[in-house]
């Protein structure tokens, strides 16, 4: 799956997550434009600019969103996701492995294996 399809499916997760946010952070994510992408090697980054501002969240919080450990490709220790939002508005997902040597160059299999540490 490409890397959109791939943040797309987490993003999505994470949104269901926090049914207190969900309305606000679906339009932002409709919204969003990919402004960088960086491979950490271990993990990544993906950093956003929302145009529909008009939907922050109340009180313009800075969020750390995430519980769903998922398995890509068969980790052996599984990988988290955290969706930042900064002043009530995405800005960046980040995923990360745990004890593997590398991230997946493609994911081709990803599920949900439960809760993240």
């Amino acid at each position: 799956m490409t890397n959109e399809e791939f943040e797309n499916l987490i993003v999505s997760d994470i949104i269901t997550q926090y049914p207190e946010y969900a309305d606000c952070l679906e339009k932002q994510y409709r919204s969003a434009k990919v402004i960088k992408r960086e491979n950490t090697g271990r993990g990544f980054f993906t950093d956003y600019e929302i145009a529909e501002k008009s939907c922050r969240i109340d009180g313009s919080p800075d969020l750390t969103l995430g519980k769903h450990q998922w398995n890509l490709n068969g980790l052996k220790y599984g990988s988290d996701y955290i969706l930042w939002v900064k002043e009530g508005l995405i800005t960046c997902l980040e995923g990360f492995c745990y004890g593997e040597d590398r991230w997946p160059d493609e994911i081709t299999d990803a599920e949900i294996i439960g809760e993240g540490k």
